[in-house]
């Protein structure tokens, strides 16, 4: 339990940070590498709101697009610049730490 509340910590900080930052203006509608910028955002944001309000536990359909939401999230901040990149490299990092944390939630003890 003490490993949840550790690692729920950055996730919480940083998801409050994201939730104070405006979508990138001219990104909405956008595409990269043919994925949907504002989709990808909604998408991300919406499992990471689900396992905030969970107590730190996603159903196995919402960690499955979370992982797919990392994976845009990385090559939609690998391929923008300034604000944008900034906001999808936070968006990046914030679905690694869930699936990080739902990982060693997962874990057999011992």
């Amino acid at each position: 339990m003490a490993t949840q509340t550790t690692t729920r910590i950055p996730i919480t900080a940083l998801w409050e940070k994201h939730l104070s930052t405006s979508f990138p203006p001219g990104l909405a509608g956008e595409e990269v590498e043919h994925m949907d910028l504002t989709l990808i955002d909604a998408a991300t944001a919406g499992c990471i709101a689900e396992f905030l309000q969970n107590d730190g536990t996603l159903d196995l359909g919402r960690t499955a697009m979370l992982g797919l939401c990392h994976r845009h999230a990385a090559v939609a901040a690998r391929e923008l610049e300034g604000e944008g990149q900034e906001y999808f490299h936070r968006l990046e990092t914030l679905a690694y730490e869930v699936l990080q944390a739902i990982r060693d939630r997962e874990l057999p003890a011992g």
